[in-house]
């Protein structure tokens, strides 16, 4: 039962009863549309769904909220607030989902992934993201852009990231911005922020 909660991002003590020395992350992530490459390069959508294998991904809590999934990060505590707005105001740009969160340093087999809102299938875009550390940090895309009833556009990805540094993981029709920042760590447990 302790792995769920552990899995789940809820703080617990050591048996010493000190607090879980887990590193914690705000995770920030601009999702965007951009004007497909054109003729020039052998990439083009595929003409099936993508085949992501099954995992477990949670939507976001809403600020403030207790339950499943990690807690939404306020916008105005996000970094990437000019970046993304930069983004959308070019021609044939659209940001799709800007997004933040706070969670702890977990490996591969503990993070949970992020679900996309169901609102963004409206625009034909499903998908989830996962951070995770092992030995470095790891940022995972898994998404779909439907741009038409037989065209998929997938971006499947993995990338190793660098603690408060912006990366952009590139794709002929969507683009993605991930920035990870590692939190101060609490001395009290009471004091550390939710997940």
């Amino acid at each position: 039962m302790l792995a769920v909660w552990a899995g789940l991002g809820v703080a617990h003590a050591q048996p010493d009863g000190q607090p879980d020395a887990t590193p914690r992350y705000t995770v920030e992530v601009v999702v965007f549309r951009q004007p497909p490459m054109g003729t020039t390069v052998e990439e083009s959508p595929s003409d099936r769904p993508a085949d992501f294998r099954p995992r477990m991904a949670w939507p976001l809590r809403p600020v403030g909220t207790d339950g499943l999934g990690y807690e939404r990060l306020p916008a105005a505590e996000r970094r990437l607030n000019r970046t993304a707005a930069r983004i959308d105001a070019r021609p044939d740009f659209e940001v799709l989902w800007h997004v933040g969160w706070i969670q702890p340093g977990l490996g591969a087999d503990r993070a949970q992934a992020v679900a996309l809102p169901p609102s963004l299938t409206a625009v034909g875009l499903r998908g989830d993201l996962r951070v995770y550390r092992e030995r470095f940090l790891h940022a995972e895309t898994r998404l779909q852009w439907q741009q038409a009833p037989s065209a998929y556009w997938i971006m499947d990805q993995s990338r190793r990231m660098r603690s408060g540094e912006s990366h952009y993981l590139d794709h002929p029709a969507l683009g993605v911005i991930v920035r990870v920042d590692e939190r101060p760590q609490s001395t009290d447990p009471g004091d550390a922020p939710a997940d």
